[in-house]
């Protein structure tokens, strides 16, 4: 439902900020937080033991910090493909809207940024420990390398999805 004289960079943020990457990074998020329950155990080997680095003090067993890391990738990631579905398909003219359904994205947003700084020590501990998840071999330094690039670009679009997702939903409500 999206006007003709939508056009350039405002029909790209529609397509891409508003529908595709929310729809996409939840996809991977969901996917993720489901690999936190069906291989909670390779998610536990790679989680740091107490007193990793001589600094890593934090209560919870590796078990729990899986669990709610998993559940927050479930719900958030879900709740991206949700609004990115509901912005693809738009909603009809006149239609009342409930203002939380519009901070649904930058929410989720918002959260699964702050997930993904969260879990940075994990993929740290891979690094500096060789830990692998499961049954992997050894890991080189070029899985390190791309791992950083992709966490550096998830982070860069989450952040991006989340600020454009609140000034969005914020300046629909101020008209």
């Amino acid at each position: 439902s999206f006007s003709q004289s939508v056009v350039g960079l405002e029909k790209w943020r529609i397509y891409m900020i508003d529908s595709t990457l929310p729809i996409l990074m939840g996809l991977v998020y969901l996917l993720g937080g489901i690999g936190h329950f069906a291989a909670a155990d390779s998610f536990q080997e790679i989680y740091p033991p107490m007193g990793t680095w001589g600094i890593w003090y934090l209560p919870g067993s590796a078990a729990f910090h899986v669990a709610w890391t998993g559940i927050i990738e479930l719900f958030c990631g879900a709740g991206l493909i949700f609004s990115g579905i509901r912005d693809a398909i738009g909603s009809e003219d006149g239609e009342e809207e409930n203002i939380l359904i519009n901070f649904i994205k930058p929410i989720c947003a918002s959260m699964l940024f702050l997930l993904t700084i969260l879990v940075t020590p994990a993929n740290i501990y891979m690094f500096t420990h060789g830990a692998v998840m499961g049954d992997m071999a050894p890991l080189d330094m070029s899985f390190h390398v791309i791992r950083f690039v992709v966490q550096v670009t998830f982070l860069s679009l989450l952040f991006t999805l989340a600020r454009d997702s609140f000034f969005y939903a914020w300046g629909d409500e101020l008209d």
